[in-house]
């Protein structure tokens, strides 16, 4: 039985479809006046002519017969604290990796045309509940610096933050032991902790080593560096389906996921797209940033790919 949003969802989709029935004067306009992008290379348009486009400005696609939706974007932040992997352009650039020129609301019903089933959203009342929903495969595809066209999975392009300070504990400073002013090094008599700020490399975890043959100091440096690495990614995206309410100022109803909520890194009730694990969006708990070396540049035009997790294990192994 189809939900009530996705009812819903199916009436908002199509009164944004009317707009598509143009006429190639009002068309050719409006091409003018939009800002050029950079091309994608040819092995992506062929990919996005045999989909269907599925919105005015052409940047959503389906694909019965892959199994697939497209979404065309650009690269918006390659370093930087994240709340979003994608959002609608003009809402969260600053904390979104890229930036799609489509609202969610066609998004959400082109998942349903899928076959995908939204779940629910976050709950944090009165106890923590992670994202639920249809779990997704996302990739994303791009033209590389080599010429070449990349595909890769994007939970690649996130990684744990680094842009923080780090913890091991220890009972006491070595005796004798003065940290150099210019280390990442600090010390919290009060809670008996050695810190350091950000990624501890190799040649400083070595540098650090020499400062004290203390068994316990030597352990929690080398426990500094090993947590102060980054890693990838590693939780599902979940179809949650955002929420739908009325805006109190017109009485009319809206899908918050259209406010920039789109695919989210951070936990939010209004997140069409969400990982299934906690993952605040507190300023000093922020658990995730861009991955600077696997993002391009910003401008760099990307294709989105979203698929079902269970089709892509399907075809795998068949």
């Amino acid at each position: 039985m189809i939900s009530r949003i996705s009812c819903l969802l199916f009436t908002i989709l199509l009164m944004s479809v009317v707009p598509m029935l143009v006429t190639a004067d009002e068309k050719s306009t409006n091409e003018d006046q939009a800002p050029t992008a950079p091309a994608l290379p040819e092995k992506l348009q062929k990919i996005l002519k045999q989909a269907t486009p599925l919105n005015p400005q052409e940047t959503l696609f389906l694909d019965r017969p892959a199994k697939a939706i497209y979404l065309k974007a650009t690269v918006a932040l390659q370093e930087g604290l994240l709340e979003m992997l994608c959002c609608p352009e003009q809402t969260k650039e600053h904390e979104s990796i890229l930036a799609t020129n489509c609202s969610a609301t066609p998004i959400h019903t082109a998942l349903l045309a899928l076959g995908a089933q939204s779940g629910e959203p976050v709950s944090f009342d009165p106890v923590f509940k992670a994202p639920t929903g249809e779990v997704l495969k996302i990739t994303i595809l791009w033209k590389a610096d080599d010429g070449t066209v990349r595909e890769q999975d994007s939970r690649e392009w996130i990684q744990t933050v680094t842009r923080r300070y780090f913890t091991a504990p220890l009972a006491t400073l070595p005796v004798g032991l003065t940290l150099p002013e210019d280390s990442d090094l600090m010390y919290d008599k009060t809670n008996q902790e050695l810190l350091h700020f950000g990624t501890m490399t190799a040649e400083e975890q070595k540098k650090n080593l020499t400062l004290s043959n203390d068994p316990a100091f030597q352990k929690a440096i080398q426990e500094l560096q090993k947590s102060s690495h980054p890693s990838p990614l590693d939780a599902d995206w979940v179809f949650a389906g955002s929420i739908i309410d009325v805006d109190p100022t017109t009485g009319q109803k809206r899908y918050l996921a259209d406010g920039g909520d789109l695919i989210c890194v951070a936990n939010f009730p209004s997140a069409m797209i969400d990982i299934a694990i906690k993952s605040s969006a507190s300023d000093g708990q922020r658990g995730y940033e861009a991955n600077p070396q696997a993002v391009p540049v910003p401008g760099t035009p990307v294709v989105i790919k979203i698929q079902c997790q269970k089709d892509v294990t399907t075809k795998q192994g068949s």
